[in-house]
């Protein structure tokens, strides 16, 4: 007998399946729309910062970006070592046991602040041989040195933020999540902006003020985050406010789980990083346009996020209930849902490319070659809405080093590898937009696989 389809939940009829549908496409939304804001806030911060950067000059908009080169590869990295704490707090949510996600979420504050620490530590004491390293042109590195240094001062706090909003989307309170990250944005906005231009009698000090706005927002948003979990409804019975209660070997557990999709989410965002060392070779420019297309994807990215990590929690849920079965369809389904939202996101740029990209200040050559970059890219953002579903959904059934293989393979090897061999035998700017692409449909084809794989060989034999 053929096995039935994993994208499918289980139902005796038509209409009982239709009813299975609507009501896990619900649940998928309530918890993936906070998420997507909060997802959004970050990369309004980024935009924010790359806005008002841009008002000081192309020179400081291209340190802004040397920089990322860097800080985005190291938050990712410890980013990816929390991620199991999203998976443990919602398998024991699914079952019941309050007092483990608590724990959990203990663990996850210890281990994010000694990442954070050790994180910032390496970035502030290395920063430009480690820019030289990743390939950025020496003549920017010194500026982009000093951003990534300020933005190191920024991970202890970061982290701690992540963990506990990890534990909030793991016992499905995302909520709690989106009005704390939304109420850092304006804050950022009117530190960056004074700091970076000179405004409110600070002194201008370009790409590095807004750094310092980001890192004191950060601050803010981590005191913030944990009051948020610390007020949580049934906080008591969750023991969330039992500071002691959390195991050495839970912390190691932790670490194990998350040393693959660390590794991988460093090297996933190599890959682009190697995008933004290359733009800089490309001529300012080209760095200022890369640049813009890098913050429109972070918004398009946001939304994928959403739906990732609904599909994280509610697979989590399946495992914990004991009930693997329904983790499969679940992650399908979110998967549809995550191709219908960056379809139409991706039709939208294609229609309105000119003007999101003068949306952004700058001269007129930066604006024709981010237009075309910009153009080149949007179809493929309907396959990396798909990818990002599928990564999470395989870290919560447990298959978090495959996932974290085919990371490594489709935006390291591909990404990375291909966009340096495109710059380099010609292809300009649109070469980077290409090798972005190549990453992303790789990666929605492999792990899309493997949730195949995994959920078929899952499935009880008749």
């Amino acid at each position: 007998m053929a096995a039935p389809s994993p994208t499918l939940p289980p139902a005796d009829s038509a209409a009982s399946t239709s009813r299975s549908v609507t009501h896990e496409t619900r649940r998928l939304l309530a918890l993936a729309w906070p998420v997507m804001l909060t997802s959004l806030n970050w990369t309004i911060l980024h935009v924010t910062d790359v806005i008002v950067v841009g008002l000081t000059g192309t020179q400081e908009v291209a340190a802004l970006g040397a920089s990322r080169a860097l800080t985005y590869i190291g938050i990712v990295v410890v980013l990816g070592w929390l991620s199991g704490v999203l998976v443990f707090v919602s398998r024991a949510d699914g079952a019941g046991d309050l007092p483990e996600t608590g724990r959990v979420l203990h663990e996850g504050l210890v281990l994010g602040l000694v990442l954070g620490l050790a994180s910032g530590g390496i970035l502030f004491a290395f920063a430009h041989p480690l820019l030289l390293m990743v390939g950025v042109e020496p003549g920017i590195a010194p500026a982009g040195a000093r951003v990534v240094q300020v933005m190191a001062l920024a991970y202890p706090f970061q982290l701690l933020s992540i963990a506990a909003s990890f534990f909030l989307e793991g016992v499905s309170r995302p909520r709690r999540v989106m009005v704390v990250q939304l109420s850092v944005l304006p804050l950022n906005a009117v530190l960056a902006w004074a700091w970076s231009g000179g405004h409110l009698g600070f002194p201008a000090w370009g790409a590095v003020g807004a750094a310092a706005a980001t890192a004191t927002a950060s601050a803010f948003g981590a005191v913030a985050m944990l009051y948020a979990a610390w007020t949580l409804p049934r906080a008591h019975e969750r023991g969330v406010r039992r500071l002691r209660d959390w195991r050495p070997d839970g912390m190691i557990r932790l670490l194990r789980f998350g040393l693959v999709p660390a590794i991988a989410s460093g090297l996933e965002l190599a890959g682009f990083s190697i995008l933004i060392a290359l733009s800089t070779q490309l001529g300012e420019a080209s760095a200022h346009a890369f640049q813009i297309v890098f913050s429109v994807h972070n918004i398009t990215f946001g939304v994928a996020l959403g739906l990732g990590s609904a599909a994280g929690v509610r697979v989590g849920n399946a495992i914990g209930e004991g009930r693997p079965e329904q983790a499969a369809w679940r992650a399908g389904l979110a998967a549809g849902l995550a191709a219908l939202a960056t379809g139409a996101m991706a039709l939208g740029i294609l229609i309105a490319a000119p003007g999101i990209v003068g949306a952004f200040p700058a001269i007129n050559a930066v604006e024709a070659i981010g237009v075309g970059m910009l153009v080149a890219w949007a179809p493929f953002i309907l396959f990396d809405g798909v990818q990002v579903v599928f990564v999470y959904a395989l870290r919560s059934m447990g298959d978090q080093v495959a996932a974290g293989l085919n990371g490594i393979a489709s935006f390291f090897v591909v990404t990375g590898g291909l966009g340096w061999w495109l710059v380099h035998t010609g292809w300009g700017s649109l070469g980077l937009v290409y090798a972005s692409g190549a990453g992303m449909v790789a990666a929605a084809l492999l792990n899309g696989a493997r949730l195949w794989w995994v959920s078929a060989r899952s499935r009880p034999r008749s």
